[in-house]
């Protein structure tokens, strides 16, 4: 038993000679990479919650939110949207029908229509293009509309 002991004491010693010794000291190179790393990600940060939300807000101010579009729908009427819950709601379960009903009350495809029809003239083709977007979107299909192999709206044949 006494020798039991001993060798309990002698790596008792041991081990508090171990925990009092200093650690080596780094190498230059790596105090420079660590250094290195949590400068980048302090910028990393900076930029994501300061510089990044200025600049669109500065964009944002700038055009007025009128030239602005997010997956090709205007902010307008994203934020029209997203204020309305019935639309939301819709969209969020997935129900084509009736989030198309609630955005056809909502006279968002008109509103769309009005915001591309300088750049696309032709009715059809404008039409043809909301559609298309809607469709992206909303999953719906419009009646004058049938969706090719490729996933494009094309008119119905029979109209």
């Amino acid at each position: 038993m006494a020798v039991d002991i001993s060798l309990r004491l002698r790596w008792s010693r041991k081990s508090k000679l171990a925990m009092m010794r200093k650690p080596a000291a780094q190498s230059s190179r790596t105090i420079y990479r660590s250094s290195k790393k949590s400068t980048q990600t302090i910028v990393t940060i900076i930029y994501l919650f300061v510089f990044l939300p200025i600049s669109v807000g500065v964009i944002f101010l700038i055009s007025k939110g009128e030239n602005l579009t997010i997956g090709g729908v205007p902010v307008f009427i994203v934020l029209d949207f997203l204020q309305d819950e019935t639309a939301r709601t819709a969209y969020f379960e997935g129900d084509a029908k009736k989030l198309h009903n609630r955005l056809e009350k909502m006279g968002v495809e008109e509103e769309i229509k009005d915001f591309y029809r300088p750049e696309i003239p032709d009715e059809v083709e404008l039409d043809q293009y909301i559609h298309q977007l809607l469709y992206e979107r909303t999953g719906y299909v419009g009646e004058a509309y049938q969706v090719n192999s490729k996933g494009i709206l094309v008119l119905k044949k029979n109209r």
